[in-house]
């Protein structure tokens, strides 16, 4: 990739009402001239944001401040990607009110001005949605880290959110500004910042567009500060944190739900024939952990927005054949498995808890459809 290719002469694309934000860290040559031909196609606002360059880049933000619509917001000391976002997204708050949003942009040689457009123009009808440029890594000079990384994020991100999205590291998104809030009191400092940010979304249940960009590296990415070992290693702890909460709920879920079954099933229910004290036990016993187990999923785990007695009601629906299944597996196994019940519970409930996580996440507190794009 050269350095033309970050310049686009397609003159003023129109119907632009968002700020370019791009965080900035050691910048590659030429990113002067690519704000220029940003301002050119009609960008009403550029938020750059120096994060602790080094002094020899000192010019470079000069000659970006001195432009028409343009500001440099400086940290003085590397605070990381993440950081850099929230301070961009805090001045866009404060001092454009009225534009419909940002779109964020790498200074590493990554995004075309071209595609950076097409994100701003379509970013004021993106009610309720993030667009996210997305790259096809299936090209030869994409390197191998990056398509790996991609991969495997893409991957745990399907199987623990519920959402398609190959290209989960992408820096290049449309946020529109009512989303800017609760972004900019998220966690993350650095690249795992980004990630944080979609699981967010996730959970709020706002829609992922998914909109196919040109794949750019220039100089072999060279531009790039994310570290291998370091920053992968965050983006990890940040995906699997998401999930953490459930197996905790569902742990609290299994032990009020055992502790009830146990006393109903030697004590309360003790004079019933097998069959009836089981399946008792198994209704009462989960009666008792329906309603704290749906208000901790729902405020802690997949959605804290949505309606309340939908959920329910689809919850209450999952719970009930989760019952079902619990108590008829367990008496079925108790037939030619001869040990208290009580131990067959745990390991049939345990199968039973991942199967339901994909359904609430994909059923219960599914909001809206998921990932769309071109």
């Amino acid at each position: 990739m050269h350095l033309s290719d970050l310049i686009y002469d397609g003159g003023n694309l129109g119907n632009i009402h968002c700020a370019v934000v791009i965080p900035a860290l050691n910048p590659i040559p030429g990113v002067v001239d690519m704000i220029r031909s940003l301002l050119q196609c009609g960008i009403p606002r550029i938020i750059v944001v120096n994060d602790g360059s080094d002094a020899s880049f000192q010019d470079t933000f000069e000659r970006i401040a001195q432009l028409e619509r343009c500001v440099v917001l400086t940290h003085d000391v590397n605070q990381g990607k993440g950081r850099a976002l929230k301070t961009a997204f805090r001045y866009f708050m404060d001092h454009c009110p009225d534009l419909d949003g940002v779109v964020t942009a790498d200074a590493d040689g990554q995004h075309s001005v071209e595609d950076i457009c097409t994100i701003g123009r379509r970013l004021s009808s993106a009610k309720g949605s993030i667009l996210l440029g997305v790259r096809n890594f299936r090209n030869e000079n994409v390197p191998l880290r990056s398509h790996l990384g991609n991969s495997v994020t893409g991957w745990l991100f399907r199987l623990l959110y519920g959402s398609r999205i190959h290209d989960t590291q992408t820096g290049l998104r449309g946020i529109p500004a009512k989303e800017l809030a609760w972004m900019a009191d998220l966690k993350g400092e650095r690249f795992e910042y980004e990630l944080n940010m979609l699981i967010q979304a996730r959970r709020c249940q706002l829609d992922f567009t998914l909109i196919p960009i040109k794949t750019m590296y220039f100089d072999h990415n060279a531009g790039s500060h994310y570290s291998t070992v370091k920053d992968s290693t965050r983006i990890l702890r940040i995906l699997l944190a998401g999930f953490v909460h459930f197996p905790a709920s569902a742990v609290g879920l299994l032990i009020m739900d055992w502790f009830c079954f146990f006393l109903l099933n030697r004590f309360a229910f003790a004079g019933f024939a097998p069959a009836g004290r089981i399946f008792a036990s198994t209704a009462v016993a989960r009666g008792i952990s329906f309603l704290f187990n749906f208000a901790v999923n729902k405020k802690r785990i997949f959605s804290p927005r949505g309606n309340r007695t939908d959920e329910a009601a689809r919850y209450y629906i999952v719970c009930f054949f989760q019952m079902m299944a619990s108590a008829g597996l367990v008496y079925t196994v108790s037939l030619f498995w001869q040990v208290d019940a009580s131990v067959i519970k745990i390991i049939v409930d345990f199968i039973l808890y991942v199967i339901s996580y994909q359904v609430q996440l994909r059923w219960v507190f599914r909001g809206s459809d998921a990932a769309g794009g071109l």
